[in-house]
């Protein structure tokens, strides 16, 4: 009998004995003779996993070599240390596991993923690699599938998608196995442990809609070890077919620009009870983003406008369109005068392109300037109102990180000196406090 067909026959023994996953049982049961001096894995300094060849006490591959061509442990070592050993989750790791994403419910594949996001961050900061996630065993299908989730569907987890609680205990027993003194499986392994609760909660038990929409093409990892795949399948194919009232309604995002628009010197006649022009412009803007338009389709918004003092005027604001670039000079033309807002658009997302910011910028600024046309028309063309998204503003300063367009936008709102919004928009649309965009 092969070394490799007595080690399984008793790896499956030591699993029905003990219960244990197969990596464990191997490790308890030693057919192959070896020294228990090297490990059967590792991984090195560089990301790479190693394995012992077969029926070899000191010969390790790895997938950039050619399968003749072996290295022993002193070599790895030296040209690619420290290594660490492949080891089993902790004892506790996947019950605590279960137990957390159990008590996320709808809640649990989402946190999931944005503590599968977590450990890769981890990863990146410790090794400069974020794939060391699955550097256990980089070439198994499952590993392609868990990394392709965190790369792909990890950054754009909604906050309201994850349960706080389950993704801090979840993230860091991965963090750990990732990034420990031993690497653990983590694809492996976490499938494992997801599949009983699938057979426990069912597909829809574990998903909101957004992780049915956005992390159904990883169902097949997730639902891989369960007692009934063809049922979990099932499930997954039921998303298509639900009741168009139960779909997820587009996300809504939040953008911020630098409104700067020229107004009549001479005051409105419309004007009463001691009402200020900077006043009348905020609600004409204000009303104007109610609804915004894109090609024909029109889309529920919010406006928050924000009037900023005379100071804060720009000198020189851009306005950017789909193949136009607008100078607007800093000199309102005669009879006419600067005013300045920061406008905070809220509004439902259903084309979720990678630019939608900007798209949003362009109708928000198209229907502003339109109403303020209209209500004050004669603006000469080369003095029309124009708009600056906030990233560009702090560019423009020199500053390019998010934390300074936050703090920009802080700024702005704290120095402002009238604020309206758009009344009778969808209440949903309405920004929660201190949230910015």
């Amino acid at each position: 009998m092969s070394k490799n067909r007595a080690r399984d026959r008793a790896a499956r023994a030591a699993m029905q004995e003990t219960g244990a996953f197969r990596a464990r049982a191997v490790r308890q049961v030693d057919t192959t003779s070896q020294s228990p001096q090297y490990p059967v894995r590792l991984v090195d300094a560089h990301g790479a996993s190693w394995y012992l060849t077969t029926g070899q006490t000191n010969a390790y591959g790895t997938r950039a070599l050619h399968y003749s061509e072996t290295r022993t442990y002193e070599q790895i070592v030296e040209e690619a240390g420290p290594v660490r050993h492949i080891d089993v989750p902790a004892d506790g790791d996947t019950e605590s596991i279960r137990k957390a994403l159990r008590q996320a419910g709808p809640k649990a594949l989402a946190t999931l993923t944005a503590a599968l996001h977590a450990a890769a961050t981890a990863c990146e900061h410790a090794t400069g690699r974020p794939e060391d996630l699955v550097a256990g065993r980089p070439g198994s299908t499952e590993s392609a599938f868990a990394l392709r989730m965190t790369r792909d569907a990890g950054p754009e987890v909604p906050a309201a998608s994850v349960d706080a609680t389950a993704l801090e205990v979840v993230a860091g027993i991965l963090t750990r196995w990732v990034t420990g003194e031993t690497v653990v499986e983590l694809a492996e392994n976490l499938a494992w442990t997801v599949g009983p609760l699938v057979d426990e909660l069912g597909w829809q038990g574990i998903t909101d809609p957004w992780a049915r929409r956005h992390l159904a093409p990883y169902a097949s990892w997730v639902t891989g070890h369960t007692t009934d795949p063809v049922a979990a399948l099932r499930a997954v194919a039921a998303r298509d077919l639900h009741d168009e009232d139960e779909a997820e309604p587009p996300a809504v995002g939040q953008v911020a620009f630098l409104l700067d628009a020229s107004i009549p010197v001479a005051p409105d006649p419309g004007l009463v009870d001691g009402a200020t022009m900077e006043e009348l412009f905020a609600a004409l803007v204000a009303r104007s983003l109610n609804t915004l338009e894109r090609d024909g389709t029109e889309y529920p918004a919010r406006a928050d406008v924000f009037v900023l003092p005379p100071a804060s005027a720009s000198p020189e604001v851009l306005v950017k369109e789909p193949g136009l670039l607008v100078n607007r000079p800093g000199d309102a033309p005669p009879g006419w005068r600067n005013v300045s807002a920061l406008v905070l658009v809220s509004a439902r997302r259903p084309w979720e392109l990678y630019d939608e910011d900007q798209h949003v910028i362009t109708d928000a600024y198209r229907a502003a300037a339109a109403a303020l046309n209209a209500h004050w028309p004669g603006l000469p063309k080369e003095s029309q109102h124009a708009a600056l998204s906030l990233d560009m503003m702090a560019a423009l300063r020199g500053q390019f990180t998010a934390d300074a367009v936050r703090d920009l936008f802080a700024d702005l709102v704290q120095g402002a000196v009238f604020h309206t919004y758009t009344l009778g928009a969808d209440p949903e649309l309405a920004p929660g406090a201190g949230e910015r965009p």
